[in-house]
């Protein structure tokens, strides 16, 4: 890899979290992983018995065996890089999460993994065998008039 400066006038990014990364630079290799469990609840109080629910090794997403990656496919392009520099005007990214990485010069080998079992917890579901059946509930909420217009 031929080595190059990277210039960027301006970054705005609102987060980067869980196993990412911003690079503004070339890098010989980069790995990042990340897993996670994502309850989501219906009402908002914790419940205990959830904890149960917290181990990784429970879900089969966190023990299978992550396939080969496939070779990429030979392009034929034709483009011309300025060997000395790369050079960004502006970027603005609201979010970089779970095992992303913002990357703005060369790269020569990247690996990243990100797994997330998402739970949810409701209090009832017409049919519990059959899981994309979730209904969404109802609230109900007195109209209230703005301070004002009321007569």
């Amino acid at each position: 890899m031929i080595p190059r400066t990277s210039e960027v006038n301006h970054i705005h990014i609102r987060s980067v979290l869980f196993s990412s990364i911003v690079n503004v630079g070339d890098t010989d290799e980069h790995t990042a992983f990340s897993r996670a469990i994502a309850i989501q609840k219906y009402e908002p109080e914790f419940n205990p018995t959830l904890n149960n629910l917290l181990d990784f090794p429970r879900y089969q997403i966190f023990t299978m065996v992550r396939p080969p990656a496939i070779p990429p496919k030979e392009v034929v392009m034709e483009s011309y890089h300025d060997p000395a520099f790369i050079k960004v005007n502006s970027i603005d990214i609201f979010g970089i999460s779970t095992a992303a990485m913002l990357h703005i010069g060369g790269i020569q080998n990247i690996d990243l993994e990100s797994r997330v079992k998402h739970v949810r917890d409701y209090r009832t579901n017409p049919d519990p065998k059959n899981l994309s059946i979730v209904p969404f509930a109802t609230v109900s909420r007195k109209h209230r008039e703005p301070k004002g217009r009321e007569e």
